[in-house]
């Protein structure tokens, strides 16, 4: 965790004692400037980092949903009567042909960086764009 907190614009970074460090960003922030949730979460108040967490809370309710429908041999979206047939890289509920797009996507292992197929359900493939966001 950085010792100042790293919020603020590039001339008028805010200087006061860090309190945390951003589980989105990895910056460190001040009381001002964040919060440290009773969970064990510490959050900036930087706006991506902010509709990460809300990201993140929809996401969880989207996944337990879908996991649910997938019990009853159901494509994961709310709605749709048709049979399982493929899963979702991201989120691994299981979706029906229609609702799964295949696509590459990049990873990263240590220092390298490649891409491999995967399969995306329509809400995960809407996320990518928020979380490539630093």
């Amino acid at each position: 965790m950085t010792h100042t907190c790293r919020l603020g614009s590039f001339f008028s970074r805010c200087h006061e004692p860090a309190v945390g460090s951003c589980q989105y960003c990895d910056r460190g922030f001040c009381a001002a400037h964040g919060e440290l949730l009773p969970t064990g979460e510490e959050i900036c108040a930087r706006e991506v980092c902010q509709r990460k967490r809300a990201d993140l809370e929809t996401h969880l309710r989207f996944r337990e949903r879908a996991l649910q429908r997938n019990q009853f041999g159901l494509c994961g979206i709310e709605g749709c009567g048709d049979e399982r047939w493929g899963q979702c890289s991201k989120c691994q509920a299981l979706f029906c042909e229609g609702h799964l797009t295949s696509r590459s996507e990049s990873v990263r292992e240590g220092y390298a960086r490649f891409s491999r197929p995967a399969s995306f359900c329509n809400h995960c493939l809407q996320r990518r764009k928020l979380w490539s966001k630093r």
